[in-house]
């Protein structure tokens, strides 16, 4: 009797547990979350209005008043929501995330596309300016890439904001602009980028094929550039910075010996020595003995270098530009340039593997 005495007074005791009222303190509790939870509620429903361009018809700020007064009641009320029992916070809490929680979320992502996108229009007004005084400068590559950076930046941020349409109006206005700027100058800035990489090599004495290939790198980007001042300038740097290279320095010094030997060999009128300046690969050799002959037969011509301009050396290749005078019977005499392609044979000497052009032609009195 006892024994089922303590049972039945046990589980009454447990009961009791299980259906105790809330305390005025937890009641009280309640209440102010559920107080804090609407008025978070009111005041994300003015913010979500100011988010959309459907509504505001132009990309702004929201009304930051309405903002802020979202983010205080959105957080004041997640504070409160701490305190009150599991059983009946995970309404509340869904409510607050439903109806406030998003709209503050979306709001913050809005606001930070703009001010990225705010970003981008200042540093594409800058890198504008700077392309416009010097388009080759490091000022302007660095300007370059910190108006690329936001931009990517801002491609991150707009996966926050709310609705196509916004994040269409956003891209119209800001992103758009900015690419612009960096397309109008890509190839430039690409080209003074690997004419960098290029400098960085040379100067940690870079082996010689490496060199090469980032010369080969950099003219490529070259080609792409239609601003002829712009190619000039770059290729000026080049032309300094190669020249700090030993290997090509010391080909350069190759092809400049090959060239007196050409026009000595030329004003000598040695037919021989002449064309064993050339490789068997040349364009028409097989008559150029025979053509030689002729010039030499019916002209009476004196070469002399006014100038030579080693453009590349790659894997055994030069371009090489030879500005010379020709001086006919003693009297006439003319100015021109040719382009030459020359190439290592087996033994290592240069030959004249092609002609690429003559310019300049002048007639000098």
């Amino acid at each position: 009797m006892k024994k089922l005495l303590s049972i039945v007074l046990a589980t009454g005791m447990a009961g009791a547990s299980v259906f105790t009222p809330y305390t005025n303190a937890e009641a009280a509790s309640i209440t102010k979350a559920e107080s804090l939870v609407k008025a978070a509620e009111q005041h994300a429903g003015a913010l979500k209005w100011q988010i959309s361009v459907e509504l505001t018809k132009e990309i702004k700020y929201p009304d930051m008043n309405i903002f802020n007064l979202t983010k205080n009641a959105y957080l004041n009320a997640k504070k409160e929501l701490a305190s009150v029992r599991a059983k009946d916070k995970v309404k509340l809490e869904k409510r607050l995330e439903d109806n406030a929680g998003i709209h503050y979320t979306r709001a913050m992502g809005y606001i930070d596309a703009i001010t990225s996108g705010k970003k981008i229009v200042d540093k594409a007004e800058a890198f504008n300016k700077l392309y416009a005084a010097n388009p080759t400068s490091d000022v302007t590559e660095k300007s370059y890439h910190e108006l690329s950076s936001e931009i990517r930046k801002q491609a991150i941020l707009l996966y926050r904001v709310y609705g196509k349409s916004t994040r269409d109006a956003i891209l119209t206005k800001y992103k758009t602009p900015g690419e612009k700027a960096l397309e109008s100058s890509k190839y430039v800035v690409t080209a003074k980028m690997e004419l960098d990489k290029l400098d960085d090599l040379i100067t940690k004495k870079a082996d010689q094929k490496t060199v090469e290939a980032q010369v080969s790198t950099f003219l490529d980007a070259l080609d792409a550039i239609e601003e002829e001042s712009i190619i000039v300038d770059l290729y000026d740097a080049y032309y300094d910075s190669i020249r700090e290279d030993e290997n090509f320095v010391a080909q350069e010094k190759e092809i400049m010996e090959f060239f007196e030997k050409s026009v000595e060999y030329a004003n000598a009128e040695d037919i021989d020595k002449t064309l064993a300046l050339y490789s068997k690969e040349y364009p028409g050799y097989a008559d150029l003995k025979e053509t030689l002959s002729a010039i030499f037969e019916e002209h009476d011509i004196k070469h002399e270098t006014l100038g030579l301009e080693v453009i590349s050396i790659l894997d055994g290749t030069a371009l090489v530009t030879h500005d010379q005078t020709l001086t006919f019977n003693e009297n006439d005499s003319i100015e021109h340039s040719i382009t030459y392609v020359l190439a290592k044979d087996e033994a290592g000497d240069w030959k004249y593997l092609e002609e690429l052009a003559e310019l300049d032609v002048e007639d000098v009195e």
